[in-house]
């Protein structure tokens, strides 16, 4: 009973995951997200993140899990960027001339040549200051800015500002405007 005389109701911490922390466990080895984690779990996503921030163990258990899997993702990914070597093992049935049938086992090592996509990732993504395309480039305007606000404040300060202008009345303007833009006719002379 609960202090309030309400029976305790057990939480989704203890029915469905608590007893399950080694099921969950094995899940993330096989690479499982938080996703199909929770719907093997029929919880929600925000009952998988609260039990995660209130209980160390899951947290731990989760952290170790992702951990473990990305190393192994880590190690294939290098082994496939620098090549490797492998062994090939096949298993031949052969019949001899009185219908006997012998197993032969068979070794051949084989080279997996470097991948070039996986160079290219693991170098762009270990060294980016370095292989990345993109490449950022910081402008420092502080000093022109400054230059600027100079200029400017020297402006405002002298008596007279110095600026190219000229008058331009209004109507020629348009007149001209209209007479530059009209069709112009071919003079023939006669």
């Amino acid at each position: 009973m609960s202090r309030k005389g309400v029976p305790n109701k057990m939480t989704k911490w203890e029915t469905h995951i608590l007893p399950h922390l080694s099921d969950i466990k094995d899940w993330l080895l096989e690479g499982a997200t938080d996703k199909e984690i929770c719907d093997r779990l029929d919880i929600s996503h925000d009952t998988w993140y609260r039990y995660m921030k209130e209980h160390e163990i899951l947290s731990e258990l989760v952290s170790m899990g992702k951990s473990v899997m990305d190393s192994q993702v880590e190690k294939a990914l290098f082994k496939l960027a620098i090549g490797y070597e492998y062994e090939e093992i096949k298993t031949i049935v052969e019949e001899d001339k009185n219908g006997k049938k012998r197993t032969r086992i068979e070794k051949i090592k084989r080279h997996q040549p470097a991948n070039a996509t996986a160079l290219s990732f693991w170098l762009r993504n270990r060294q980016p200051e370095k292989w990345n395309e993109r490449k950022e480039i910081i402008l420092d305007t502080k000093d022109n800015e400054q230059a600027r606000k100079k200029l400017f404040l020297e402006m405002i300060q002298d008596d007279i500002v110095e600026a190219e202008y000229s008058e331009v009345d209004e109507g020629a303007k348009d007149y001209e405007d209209n007479i530059l833009d009209a069709p112009q006719e071919d003079e023939y002379t006669d």
